[in-house]
């Protein structure tokens, strides 16, 4: 009897893996139908702008997209049901892939960047990087800069979560996507349905969107510029409309409404949920949370110390100056505020360390998580408690539960899988002329999604400059640090392939 899915009925799964390719190429052509429709909104903006050229350079690559995404979707019709966590895998990566060379499309066809540094520029945007090759951003034409943080919106909470939540004829392999997309350790379900759990989080996203716009407004920004600085916050991303980033705006409202949101955007969403539905005690209960917030404000007090103490900044100043860069740091946003190149080594080195810690588990932020360090921490102290007490038996506890040992033992693994990619990202990028500080910095940076390192490519310098093979190992850092590492590296291992 025929099933009464209209996938099913039209297209029957063949056996062996190409059905499991059919699928992957079928949820590649939805995700690709999908972005290219998003392009419809800076097309409306450069329209609104009278920027003939660049409305064409975005209509024809939505025509483009459209168009290939529509042939996958007649050609690859399949039965979804029984997507494979392998299959989520191969979506979430290769669809990464293909929506940053999509995006890149525009910038080419407009004339604004080459292939490469087009490529480098909208996989920052997208993977909420914010790293630029791009010297004076204010001479973009608006749809072009639109786009460019528009990339930091739809990449920050996840393309493919949001195609989960608009698409429940995705079924059981919902569940694989998400996995394989949101960032953390662990998936939270907000609702029984894990569709329903991805619609919750977006209109989370869009509520808290709307607010921080309202905000900016109210800061004294215009529509545009409110729109844009919103969307890198949100994606906790860093692309700004002015040249010398948030500094640019010269207000204090605006800085300290910044580290506000940078630092609820790189707090768990959940917990969010959790307030919302009058749950408060949940967020406070949150271990991972309030080690956050300790972190930044106890190093972002420090921080401010230390500047007012080697500058010529008032306190008041210095401190503001000094919690933005923890926070944007920390959270990694990468928006910049001072120079703190000018500072001394001390703040400098704070501000390093920070680029690995990140922010909390299923958040929009990047770099390890503070989750997976407080649990780090955690071992280690358990490791020299045993040391003086041979027999003694003990379990790190997380929010009040014991850490399993896979739970330990795969945090162990990340955090040494991410710094044997740091070490090879930094001394492969040495070889293309890159000084010690600026080598490891912009790795740490790429990994971390945050954007300014130090040396060459500090908060108020760019990557434009680099070797062109330089920017595709920063790009490919990019994605791997955006997808926790396994979803990218996994694709280049001969055994993920093979059945």
């Amino acid at each position: 009897m025929p099933s009464r899915s209209p996938i099913r009925a039209v297209a029957p799964d063949a056996p062996g893996a190409f059905a499991g390719t059919r699928r992957v190429g079928y949820l590649l052509s939805m995700l690709l139908l999908g972005i290219s429709c998003s392009l419809a909104v800076p097309l409306v903006v450069a329209a609104l702008y009278g920027e003939s050229e660049v409305v064409g350079s975005f209509a024809s690559t939505l025509f483009l997209g459209v168009a290939l995404g529509a042939t996958g979707l007649f050609l690859l019709r399949t039965d979804l049901s029984a997507i494979s966590r392998r299959e989520g895998f191969a979506v979430v990566g290769l669809g990464w892939f293909m929506v940053c060379l999509l995006g890149s499309l525009p910038y080419v066809f407009s004339g604004t960047l080459g292939p490469v540094n087009a490529w480098f520029e909208c996989t920052s945007g997208f993977s909420g990087t914010g790293a630029s090759v791009i010297a004076n951003v204010e001479a973009l034409p608006r749809g072009i800069l639109f786009w460019r943080s528009f990339t930091h919106w739809l990449g920050g909470m996840g393309f493919v979560v949001l195609y989960v939540a608009l698409f429940p004829l995705l079924g059981v392999g919902a569940m694989q996507l998400y996995q394989a997309e949101a960032p953390g350790m662990e998936v939270d379900r907000l609702r029984p349905r894990i569709s329903s759990t991805a619609r919750v989080l977006w209109l989370m996203y869009l509520g808290i969107s709307v607010v921080l716009t309202i905000m900016y407004l109210i800061g004294g920004m215009d529509l545009f510029g409110s729109l844009c600085q919103m969307f890198a916050v949100l994606g906790t991303g860093g692309f700004s409309t002015r040249n010398t980033s948030i500094a640019g705006f010269d207000s204090a409202f605006i800085d300290w409404i910044s580290i506000v949101f940078m630092w609820l955007c790189a707090t768990n969403f959940s917990l969010h949920w959790a307030v919302v539905t009058g749950k408060p005690g949940r967020l406070l209960r949150s271990s991972e949370w309030r080690f956050f917030t300790a972190i930044l404000v106890i190093l972002g007090v420090a921080v401010g110390l230390i500047a007012w103490r080697s500058t010529d900044s008032s306190f008041a100043d210095a401190l503001r100056e000094g919690v933005f860069e923890v926070v944007a740091t920390g959270s990694t946003t990468g928006f910049a505020l001072a120079d703190y190149e000018l500072w001394i080594p001390a703040a400098q080195f704070i501000i390093f360390l920070l680029m690995f810690m990140g922010g909390c588990a299923g958040s929009t932020a990047g770099a390890m998580k503070v989750v997976r360090v407080q649990l780090f921490f955690k071992q280690a102290a358990r490791g020299f408690f045993h040391t003086l007490h041979p027999s003694a038996v003990s379990q790190p506890r997380l929010n009040g539960r014991a850490v399993t040992p896979t739970m330990l033992h795969a945090v162990s693994a990340f955090m040494g899988l991410y710094l044997l990619t740091f070490a090879l990202a930094t001394a492969a990028i040495s070889l293309t002329g890159m000084d010690f500080a600026t080598a490891t910095s912009s790795i740490v940076s790429m990994l971390g999604n945050i954007g300014p390192g130090l040396g060459e490519v500090g908060p108020f310098d760019n990557y434009e400059w680099v070797h062109p093979a330089g920017k595709l190992l920063l790009t490919f850092c990019m994605l791997a640090g955006r997808l926790e590492l396994i979803t990218v590296l996994i694709l280049f291992s001969p055994a993920f392939w093979r059945r």
